[in-house]
């Protein structure tokens, strides 16, 4: 991180208050870079910009397989151990310095501002 100028990351979806989910490990390395005070900035289209996340939905998380990390045998030999296996995480919004669309950059705090000028979505809608 203390050779990078700034980070730039894609996003699966961005929430309402400007979360971003995207591939695991993004969350680490936007916390890396806010402790090296270096620019953290996600790429996105609008399109990934998940309305309901204003009424309060909470994106899914997918999680794979445990046997893509441990296997059978080792398991077997762990019986208290359990494996989660997600495939996305979470990366707050307070890490990010700004979200890149098609639409111009904004501050992660203005992802309703996408939602209802771009996307048309009104938390009444909801």
């Amino acid at each position: 991180m203390p050779e990078a100028d700034l980070v730039i990351v894609g996003a699966d979806a961005v929430t309402v208050n400007g979360a971003v989910i995207n591939k695991i490990g993004t969350s680490q390395i936007a916390a890396a870079a806010h402790e090296a005070r270096k620019n953290f900035i996600v790429a996105a289209e609008t399109f990934k910009f998940a309305p309901q996340t204003m009424g309060g939905t909470r994106i899914e998380i997918e999680e794979r397989p445990a046997s893509e990390v441990l296997s059978d045998e080792a398991a077997a030999a762990l019986p208290y151990v359990t494996v989660r296996n997600p495939v996305f995480d979470v990366t707050p919004a307070e890490y990010i310095d700004l979200i890149a669309t098609e639409e111009g950059a904004i501050p992660p705090q203005l992802a309703y501002i996408i939602m209802k000028e771009h996307l048309g979505w009104e938390a009444k809608e909801l």
